[in-house]
C-alpha cells in the first residue's frame, strides 16, 4: 500500500521522489511501473529508508556506538 507519493525535485532525467508506504512495497518495483506508465523505462539510482514503524532515520546509532553498548552491558 502507498499512502503518499512525492515528488521531490525534477532534474531530468532524473526524479527525485518521497514515499509513504507499508512493509512489502517494492520500490524498485514501483520505478519500473512508473516508467512503463510515462512509456521511458525507469530504475532507482539510489534507496534510503528514512522510518521503519515508529522509528525515525534521526533516531539511529552508528555501528560503532551499537558495539560499544553492547559491551557494557
Amino acid at each position: 500500500h502507498i499512502s503518499q507519493l512525492k515528488l521531490l525535485s525534477a532534474e531530468l532525467p532524473d526524479l527525485t521522489v518521497q514515499v509513504d508506504c507499508s512493509k512489502g512495497t517494492y520500490i524498485r518495483s514501483l520505478a519500473r511501473d512508473l516508467g512503463s506508465m510515462l512509456e521511458t523505462g525507469a530504475h532507482l539510482t539510489g534507496l534510503r529508508r528514512t522510518r521503519i514503524g515508529p522509528y525515525q532515520v534521526d533516531q539511529a546509532i552508528t555501528l560503532d556506538n551499537f558495539i560499544e553498548n553492547i559491551k557494557l552491558l
